[in-house]
């Protein structure tokens, strides 16, 4: 049944307020029809204040990194008000700084409504006077304290009567704190509790008799594998698109992109205090060229226009020990670059010329005409001794503000989730990629976001394999939003699969370490091993395949028979794998055979010469070829590729996931 849609007034008053107020920052053609346009829609989805009591409507809103997902929460809250909504809530994050600029903007955009904070709902009797002259907005912390008393407060004031407040509730980063971490416990147990920020909300939501629980994300997986009835499930979903301007992960994770810089793994281990005998003193070579690079980019700009300031992110570590030695590391070598400049004729000052001239080289690629070399060299030198190197962590008081046209930051957990550090045109990271699901996808994506100005002198500097993941979850992120595109009212299952040998994490899992093979989508080892070792596994493959008539477009086969082939068929360490995991592959082949029954299509060619790694969901099929073997079924096409100058054949697979509305999660926490 597709959801019941109504009329929206869209051109209220607190509507027409928040837009102007909007459009002072964003001014890209379009961009505000688009958010009233989302606004719009999920209006047309929730509740109808005014008809009176009906069964609650449960939503999602799903953006993008750093995309305006709060520009659309601000418009809704504003909609909403003007429709007859008497009271919205709206969850935000319990880190003070974030919960401060949620607050103090939508204060600045809601200006018809009185805007309640964490310590307004404590006087009961001023508190009870808001709800008298509704329409009012609420901004609570998902913190339990808070959200208990802001609860108490309701209840206080008159049960009757607030209860009957038609309420829309605005979930901003639904997906963190929101959900039950008991969840898996509660499986295993057989028990039914409730983590406590869980039941809290829980009970918020159920106070009202008419309610709209919207959840904001730009990491939906762990709702999407919520019981299809389930209270945290939606049941309908608005795509937030980007705008005009928006950079995103193709900018840096799709084919040779020149944005992305790979630095050694060993360079960025190399700053932890937790290396041996002790923390390198001395620059490494990746992060000196990042920092350069820096310098050239911000000048750039900086020459065009002097009021502009820039960010230089760097995030190696989540410890404070090691934001320190970052600190050092850098203006040790600002020093060092002031000394060269400023001493003409020496050899460090050729030798830094260079530097910053292979830099600007690099720059001009992707920019197009820079300003004269020697003019920006002088402007550096001038700049250089007022640059701003900040620490941002928990323990430090900075705020994530530009104080200077080289404005750098270095820092940790800190700077996750939530944080907008404006005109960022380079990021070094270094994050261990053996343990991914530690490091969220939203903390390694500041550099997301409004940038396109900025674009040409944009550099982000990172070892391969983190590169390799973060590729990984872009290409992930691509196929699940197309696949809620296709089925908006939320009607795909989102099966959970794990294997009996790899445990996952006993709570909810961190929805930055979910992985999904999506209906429709590919997997492929990046390149197959191909060795002596391989051998036994080759000759059986040769036994088994090579009968099959290369003529014939596609083979009837079974799942048993592909799980059989994907055993022999490993993967080469040295280019790693996230995705073709055997274990967790032969999982979701059982749930599709368990769903579906035991069919598959088989695709056998021999004689190729493919000799270059390949992305795990990017293939080697081509001319057409996946649309010679129907979809309905799981297909295994697999390659044999030519024996090398070493006489070593190999084969190479590749899974297709055949069509459907559903998605099969995994974490990478095995």
């Amino acid at each position: 049944m597709q959801p019941q849609t109504r009329f929206v007034i869209e051109d209220g008053q607190h509507t027409k307020e928040a837009l102007s107020v909007l459009a002072e920052e964003i001014q890209a053609e379009g961009s505000l029809e688009a958010i009233v346009g989302r606004a719009r829609r999920i209006l047309e989805l929730s509740v109808d204040p005014v008809a009176g009591a009906v069964d609650p409507s449960y939503g999602l809103l799903y953006g993008l990194i750093q995309s305006g997902k709060t520009s659309i929460i601000t418009v809704t809250a504003a909609m909403a008000a003007d429709n007859g909504f008497k009271c919205i809530i709206i969850l935000t994050s319990d880190i003070n700084p974030l919960y401060d600029q949620t607050l103090q903007r939508i204060r600045s955009q809601l200006r018809g409504l009185a805007v309640l904070g964490k310590a307004d709902w404590n006087d009961y009797q001023k508190f009870e006077r808001y709800l008298r002259t509704s329409p009012f907005a609420i901004v609570c912390s998902k913190n339990a304290n808070h959200l208990s008393s802001l609860l108490e407060a309701f209840k206080k004031v008159g049960a009757k009567g607030a209860r009957g407040l038609a309420t829309m509730i605005i979930d901003d980063e639904a997906d963190q704190a929101s959900l039950n971490t008991k969840a898996r416990f509660n499986a295993i147990q057989r028990t039914n509790e409730l983590s406590r920020i869980n039941n809290l909300i829980t009970d918020l939501r159920s106070f009202f008799q008419a309610n709209t629980y919207l959840q904001v994300t730009a990491t939906p997986q762990a709702l999407f594998l919520q019981r299809p009835d389930g209270f945290y499930r939606p049941s309908f979903t608005v795509l937030s698109e980007p705008g005009f301007g928006y950079v995103g992960g193709e900018a840096f994770f799709e084919d040779a992109s020149k944005f992305l810089v790979y630095v050694p793994l060993e360079e960025t281990e190399q700053l932890k205090s937790g290396h041996q005998p002790h923390a390198t003193t001395a620059i490494p070579r990746g992060m000196r060229r990042a920092f350069l690079s820096f310098l050239v980019g911000a000048t750039t700009r900086n020459l065009a226009q002097s009021s502009d300031a820039f960010a230089f992110l760097v995030h190696i570590s989540h410890t404070r020990v090691d934001h320190e030695n970052v600190v050092t590391v850098i203006d040790a070598f600002r020093e060092e670059v002031m000394n060269a400049l400023n001493n003409p004729g020496t050899p460090a000052h050729e030798r830094m010329r260079e530097e910053i001239g292979a830099a600007y080289a690099d720059i001009e690629e992707t920019e197009g005409e820079l300003p004269d070399f020697e003019v920006l060299v002088d402007r550096i030198k001038f700049l250089l001794p007022g640059a701003s190197i900040k620490t941002i962590n928990s323990t430090s008081d900075s705020a994530i503000s530009l104080d200077h046209v080289y404005s750098i930051f270095v820092g940790g957990n800190k700077l996750g989730r939530g944080v907008t550090i404006p005109n960022l045109i380079t990021s070094y990271y270094g994050r261990n990629p053996k343990s991914p699901n530690a490091d969220t996808v939203l903390q390694h994506a500041r550099m997301y976001g409004y940038r396109g100005k900025h674009l040409g002198i944009t550099r982000l500097f990172l070892p391969k394999k983190l590169a390799d993941h973060f590729r990984i979850i872009h290409q992930m992120e691509k196929a699940l939003r197309d696949l809620v595109s296709r089925y908006p009212e939320g009607k795909f299952e989102g099966i959970y699969i794990s294997s009996p040998l790899r445990p996952t994490r006993g709570n909810v899992l961190d929805p930055n370490a979910i992985g999904v093979y999506v209906a429709g989508g590919y997997c492929n080892p990046r390149y197959p091993l191909r060795n002596k070792e391989i051998a036994k596994d080759r000759d059986w493959l040769d036994q088994e395949l090579l009968p099959f008539d290369d003529r014939n477009e596609y083979h009837p086969s079974t799942i048993d028979f592909i799980k059989e082939i994907i055993n022999k068929c490993k993967h080469d360490p040295d280019e790693g794998a996230e995705m073709w995991d055997i274990q967790t592959l032969e999982v979701a082949l059982d749930k599709l055979k368990t769903l579906r029954g035991n069919r598959a299509y088989l695709r056998v060619r021999t004689g190729r010469n493919l000799n270059e790694p390949r992305r795990e969901t990017q293939g080697f099929l081509t001319g057409g070829e996946e649309g010679l073997v129907p979809s309905d079924a799981p297909t295994l096409f697999i390659y044999r590729i030519n024996e090398n100058d070493r006489g070593e054949a190999v084969w190479w697979p590749q899974i297709r996931f055949p069509e459907g509305n559903y998605a099969l999660a995994f974490s990478f926490d095995r």
